[in-house]
């Protein structure tokens, strides 16, 4: 029941019950040590009072004529002390007492670490007793000896440990804060980031894990408005020639051409499709399947004059410089990536322009493609390989932004890297480089390939 009423939900509640846990532990710990330490310092105080009275008994005995009735009434309630006169045949006196103090000594008495001193004193007329007003225990006078002080330091620790808890979990507050907003969707929170060690590192994480997700907010939005925008003007073509189709008076050749566009906009959606699963695929494959060593320069003649359709319309020439270079790779991966480069090179090339094809080898394999099209800016070359990422906001050309992120994920499972140089009206270079033989860590045998009709357009 009462774990139910205390138990501290909050990191500063849990901050504030261990702190004041561990100032009741230190508050013990001391009120102990200190203790001691008074308990000692009273009895040697008491002794060193004691033995002084009885020296100053001693000498006077030995200077004056008065009797011991007289001295004791001069001494008697000095500095909290008390004499008496005992007989020597008390019991409870110490058994050598009575020789020692035939020697005209001071002897005290200590029976207990926990009780004040006694001392002894003989006199020309008998023995006197000199004890402490506080009686035979010190307890009391130890304890207000340190109780004061001991409370003064316990209030100034609770309240430095208030203090200080406010001031530890006000980061943690900020961040709780902040994340709830996250959680709401505001991904342009922002955490200070001048705070010191740890939490400063964890601050900067927390902005860095924000950017990203306002990022991938930002994609995620310019992707549903990209493919609600695919899928519109598909959809609306099929549903208009269809209409069309339904009119009593069209004639054949009418009907074959509304037929033919069906079939156009159906393999466009068709295409669309393959490419964002193809792309959810490959995201989730951390290896490589069905590797195999093949001629990478072969490899790029072939796409070379399997898009001939393409190029051959726009008049487009080539400057094409091979060098004999074998890699080990998944061929029918790699062969997506150079399908998806060199249509965006045709793509955005004028016609009667040339493209430049190199392949050699740097201890990597290297392979370039230049076009001579319309280039792009510093902004849209740090994020062409983004998903959906389009740098032609006109939609004029045709894609949805998945070509290149395919073609970046692919080299980065391959264990390359892929470059792109541009600048406005002065074309584009992209450079891939691949290791001939891909790490251990990218190899398996059991995946499935992926066949090089499922080429796609950025």
């Amino acid at each position: 029941m009462l774990k139910r009423y205390f138990q501290p939900y909050t990191f500063r509640g849990r901050m504030m019950i261990a702190l004041y846990i561990s100032a009741a532990f230190s508050a013990v710990v001391s009120l102990l040590f200190a203790y001691v330490i008074a308990h000692v310092n009273v009895q040697s105080e008491l002794q060193l009072q004691q033995q002084a009275l009885g020296v100053y008994l001693l000498e006077m005995d030995s200077r004056t004529d008065l009797s011991m009735a007289t001295m004791l009434g001069m001494v008697d309630d000095v500095e909290d002390t008390h004499v008496e006169q005992v007989d020597l045949t008390d019991p409870d006196l110490p058994e050598d007492l009575a020789v020692t103090l035939s020697m005209r000594q001071v002897v005290t008495v200590l029976d207990d670490m926990t009780k004040s001193p006694v001392t002894y004193v003989q006199l020309s007329d008998g023995v006197v007793r000199i004890s402490s007003l506080y009686g035979r225990s010190l307890f009391v006078v130890a304890f207000f000896r340190i109780i004061s002080t001991s409370l003064s330091f316990l209030a100034v620790f609770v309240l430095m440990t208030t203090f200080a808890s406010f001031r530890l979990s006000k980061p943690v507050q900020t961040l709780t804060r902040a994340h709830e907003r996250v959680q709401e969707g505001d991904f342009t929170v922002r955490l200070p980031d001048d705070h010191p060690g740890e939490m400063g590192e964890l601050m900067r994480s927390f902005n860095d894990m924000t950017e990203a997700l306002g990022s991938t907010a930002y994609l995620q939005k310019d992707f549903i408005s990209s493919i609600s925008h695919e899928f519109k003007t598909p959809i609306a073509s099929i549903r208009g020639f269809a209409k069309l189709l339904q009119m009593p008076s069209l004639t054949e050749d009418q009907k074959a051409e509304y037929i033919s566009m069906i079939a156009q906009e159906s393999d466009r959606l068709s295409r669309l499709s393959e490419t964002l699963l193809r792309l959810s695929a490959l995201e989730q494959q951390t290896t490589l399947a069905s590797l195999t060593t093949f001629s990478l320069d072969e490899q790029l003649r072939q796409v070379i004059l399997r898009l001939e359709p393409a190029w051959s319309q726009k008049d487009i020439g080539w400057q094409i410089d091979l060098s004999e270079v074998s890699v080990t790779s998944d061929q029918e991966l790699l062969n997506q990536v150079w399908v998806n480069i060199i249509q965006n090179a045709i793509k955005f090339s004028p016609a009667e322009s040339e493209i430049e094809v190199r392949v050699f080898r740097e201890g990597n394999a290297i392979v370039e493609i230049q076009d001579h099209g319309c280039g792009m800016t510093e902004d849209a070359q740090k994020r062409i390989f983004d998903k959906f990422y389009q740098a032609d906001k006109s939609r004029t050309q045709e894609g949805v932004g998945l070509g290149l992120s395919l073609v970046k994920r692919i080299v980065d499972m391959m264990g390359g890297t892929i470059t792109v140089t541009s600048a406005p009206n002065q074309g584009a270079t992209f450079r891939v480089e691949l290791p001939v033989s891909p790490p251990r860590h990218h190899r398996h045998d059991s995946l499935p390939a992926h066949s090089e009709q499922e080429a796609d357009h950025v």
